[in-house]
């Protein structure tokens, strides 16, 4: 097998174990910060996501991240 495919193995599989942990969570619990200085679900969810976009995207693919090729930060007003 291929990098690439071993690659995308990997990260299905990672995706997969997310997705799963996910599951069942409301809203409530997705923003919970659990003490001071820590990080929400919500939020480690979005980084990871967004450290995934710019790996596969831009670093892999030379492409543009999706959270700036279709205006993602404009979104959520984050410009």
């Amino acid at each position: 097998m291929a990098a690439p495919q071993r690659t995308l193995k990997v990260l299905e599989r990672n995706w997969g174990m997310v997705d799963n942990a996910l599951n069942g969570l409301d809203d409530a619990n997705l923003s919970r910060i659990p003490a001071e200085g820590c990080n929400s679900i919500a939020w480690i969810n979005w980084h990871m996501y967004r450290v995934l976009d710019t790996f596969v995207n831009a670093r892999f693919q030379g492409k543009p991240q999706i959270w700036i090729s279709d205006n993602w930060y404009q979104k959520f007003g984050m410009t």
